[in-house]
């Protein structure tokens, strides 16, 4: 049987029944090296046996090539997947850091124009304390030109006193010029006019009470009993105001305390020298 022949059978039982070959071809393996080296070389030998041979070892090649490409393909595309999620998770975290960072310049917006508020009221309280202290100034002013305004009415009321209490006595034929007591802190008087056989000795007053009348009594008393050489023969307890209350002149009265108001006397000395 001619090479051609067996090749034609061959094909007919590849086309036929390719595991018959395939076991063919793997029992001559297993046998031993001469029938593999026989096979091997009519198919170095024959050009389109070696085409297709080659063409398998390039396609077992290829096969594994394929997948070690597909499985780093994968890894390389899970590995981008990783990256693009950490990606997106750095992205999540700049935009709640610029969320953060929104609401803090909102915050520091918000501190900014309350310390403007706060720094006009601030200005304003400033304004407001200085005119205070302008009133403050301007009622210390008039609280000092009252105080010397009420001294100057004192100083006038108490010259004033002395000088009718002189009158009223020297028109009675009493030599005696009033003038002001002091003995210490206790004891000073407004009115002091010691005549030898009478002492008159009193305040002087802007307006006078029931009440004041009485304590102005008690107090010369006590001069009396506590300075005898102050007082020289009846003593005559004297007050002089500008506005005598109705209850102010019946205490007097009753006291036996000379009152005289502004001009004219109230309780006159003779009711006061009658007076046991």
């Amino acid at each position: 049987m001619d090479v051609e022949a067996v090749k034609r059978i061959l094909r007919e039982i590849a086309t036929s029944d390719p595991a018959f070959i395939r076991d063919l071809f793997l029992d001559a393996l297993r046998s031993d090296g001469r029938v593999i080296e026989a096979i091997t070389e009519l198919l170095t030998k024959n050009p389109e046996a070696k085409l297709r041979l080659a063409e398998t070892i390039a396609g077992v090649i290829t096969v594994p090539l394929n997948v070690a490409t597909k499985e780093d393909i994968k890894r390389i595309e899970e590995r981008i997947t990783g990256v693009e999620n950490r990606v997106t998770k750095l992205e999540n975290k700049m935009t709640g850091l610029e969320n953060r960072m929104i609401s803090l310049e909102s915050k520091v917006a918000n501190l900014d124009n309350r310390m403007t508020s706060l720094e006009g009221r601030v200005a304003k309280l400033e304004d407001e304390f200085k005119d205070l202290k302008n009133d403050v100034r301007g009622i210390k002013r008039n609280v000092k030109d009252i105080a010397t305004t009420l001294q100057r009415l004192t100083v006038d009321l108490e010259d004033s006193a002395r000088d009718w209490v002189s009158y009223f006595l020297r028109q009675r034929g009493y030599s005696c010029t009033a003038e002001r007591l002091w003995v210490n802190k206790s004891y000073e008087f407004d009115i002091y006019c010691n005549a030898g056989s009478i002492t008159v000795v009193g305040e002087a007053k802007v307006r006078i009470s029931a009440n004041i009348v009485s304590n102005v009594f008690n107090r010369i008393q006590g001069l009396q009993r506590g300075w005898p050489d102050k007082v020289s023969g009846r003593l005559v307890p004297v007050i002089y105001a500008l506005v005598v209350d109705p209850t102010a002149e019946q205490r007097a009265r009753e006291l036996g305390v000379w009152l005289i108001e502004s001009r004219r006397e109230r309780v006159t000395l003779e009711e006061v020298l009658q007076k046991t």
